[in-house]
């Protein structure tokens, strides 16, 4: 296994919180059509607070900050985009 030096754990939380935001953006485009889109909100809130506490055992890593650089706004900005998308597509 390769050492977890800072550049691989940064690159390991956000692939993780990557793949999981594209994930739960097309699981909140299912859960918005069968009920609210606040509860899907809800529900994107509370995965990304268990994919941090996943990311932080991973890379070994505590912190707010380092978890806000390397993790928060990652997911956010593809979850949002990917929900944006997803939405689209099931539209048309």
């Amino acid at each position: 296994m390769f050492p977890m030096n800072e550049l691989n754990q940064s690159r390991v939380s956000l692939v993780m919180h990557t793949a999981v935001a594209i994930a739960m953006g097309w699981a909140s485009v299912l859960v918005a059509s069968m009920s609210r889109t606040l509860f899907a909100a809800v529900i994107g809130i509370v995965v990304l607070c268990i994919t941090g506490f996943a990311a932080q055992r991973v890379t070994k890593q505590k912190g707010i900050k380092w978890w806000a650089a390397n993790g928060i706004l990652i997911y956010l900005l593809f979850w949002f985009v990917s929900w944006t998308l997803f939405h689209n597509i099931a539209i048309a």
